[in-house]
């Protein structure tokens, strides 16, 4: 099929890329000082009132909430850095006119180098997790805690899987923003510092308005950082206290939206990011591509 002969493609383009590899280096990187800086060395701090944030940092299953609140911030970061330098390169290079005149539609062009960014970036983001969890067992071993989910309240087998996709889903309404930023600007640094200021000043701002009354809840609860970290919070395993090194105040569910009215504003603001970025790329004249570094 023509769709999946370019999905390949673009698949071969992006795994021929240094980006994804350095991305997923910093994500294993940072998996390792969530576990063993964030939870291992607070498990043998010499003040005990910091062993048991430690523990359920580093043992698992409480270990997965803590690297997946972690890693829904940095990695929406990173990846929309993946995200927004594999679609301006397109333009500095020219591909995105030759690939519509060759017969694609602009619909399926944009399509196709989006499945090809989310694939590598589920691979990537999973296989961090994974290293995450390896560290987590280690850890967990080296300290003499024993390795075992029921005894600790943990979910089921059945229910892991879904503690992932919350995670993963906080990740894509800012992987798409910095598609839609990339789609509109050309240009990849206006795409990742457009991300990062929305990262950093959401955080801020959502901090700021709860400590206010009158409208702020109302404002606060339409952010999309309020409602992806209602998903987040739906991840809780009983203790909530635990290290993260995201650039946000730990989600805590009785703070937070309904995770099924999270989810359908998520989907809002993702509906709108895919919209916008179709959009402008529609009507826009690929005659002479021009692209910010």
């Amino acid at each position: 099929m023509p769709t999946l002969r370019l999905l390949s493609a673009e698949l071969l383009k992006i795994r021929k890329r240094w980006l994804p590899y350095i991305l997923f280096l910093v994500m294993v990187g940072g998996a390792a000082i969530i576990i063993w800086l964030g939870g291992f060395a607070e498990y043998h701090s010499s003040d005990a009132e910091y062993r048991p944030t430690g523990l359920h940092t580093m043992a698992l299953p409480w270990s997965l909430v803590a690297l997946l609140d972690s890693g829904q911030f940095w990695g929406s970061f990173l990846i929309g850095v993946l995200v927004a330098s594999g679609v301006a390169t397109e333009y500095n290079w020219g591909t995105a006119r030759q690939a519509v005149a060759r017969g694609e539609t602009r619909s399926q062009y944009l399509t196709v180098k989006l499945l090809g960014l989310a694939a590598v970036s589920a691979v990537a983001l999973l296989a961090a997790l994974a290293a995450g969890v390896l560290f987590s067992l280690l850890a967990t071993s080296i300290a003499g805690e024993p390795i075992t989910f029921d005894a600790r309240g943990g979910p089921s087998v059945a229910e892991i899987p879904l503690i992932v996709l919350r995670g993963g889903y906080g990740v894509l309404p800012y992987a798409l923003l910095a598609f839609c930023l990339t789609v509109v600007s050309r240009s990849t640094a206006m795409g990742v510092a457009g991300l990062l200021v929305f990262l950093v000043g959401e955080a801020i701002l959502i901090g700021i308005l709860g400590e206010l009354g009158g409208p702020a809840p109302a404002i606060r609860a339409s952010l999309v950082g309020h409602n992806v970290g209602a998903l987040q919070a739906a991840n809780a395993i009983g203790f909530t206290e635990y290290n993260s090194i995201a650039f946000r105040e730990l989600p805590v569910a009785s703070e937070l939206p309904d995770p099924t009215t999270a989810f359908i504003v998520v989907n809002a603001y993702c509906a709108l990011f895919l919209g916008v970025a179709y959009y402008v790329f529609r009507r826009r004249d690929l005659g002479v591509e021009s692209g910010g570094g």
